[in-house]
């Protein structure tokens, strides 16, 4: 096993980033661990990042891997998957959007961002406390 895989609970969807060089048995076996786990997420959407992954798949291999996010991943919402630019081939996006999985392939991000969001109502901030700093001086104020 040379790769590393991290998951991260960010505001509005969960990240997989993975790097590193799997072999193709175990990039599909991180699939399938993905999927078991992703059932007890809090959101159900996640942007997979894999820019940092070295090996390179053939098409059958690609194909292969969309079937397999397809059988492992259809109780997600939505799967925004984010490689280098030169490495988008869409094989394995069709592959499991015939399969009934919403999968999109993106160069950039943002836009992968922007997709995983769309439709859901604007992120609400939480109330920022912000004390003028102008108001305290020294000696001023209770000491406890």
């Amino acid at each position: 096993m040379d790769y590393d895989v991290s998951i991260v609970r960010k505001t509005r969807h969960m990240r997989v980033k993975v790097s590193g060089r799997p072999t193709f048995d175990e990039l599909l076996s991180l699939i399938h661990l993905i999927g078991l786990d992703s059932e007890a997420w809090p959101r159900q959407m996640v942007l997979v990042d894999l820019r940092g992954v070295e090996t390179h798949f053939t098409m059958p291999e690609q194909f292969r891997i969309g079937i397999e996010a397809a059988a492992s991943l259809s109780h997600m919402e939505k799967i925004a998957s984010l490689v280098p630019a030169e490495r988008v081939t869409r094989v394995s996006e069709k592959a499991a959007r015939r399969n009934g999985t919403n999968v999109r392939v993106f160069a950039d991000e943002r836009e992968a961002i922007d997709w995983l969001h769309e439709g859901l109502a604007p992120a609400r901030r939480a109330p920022v406390l912000v004390r003028a700093l102008s108001r305290l001086r020294p000696g001023s104020g209770s000491r406890g």
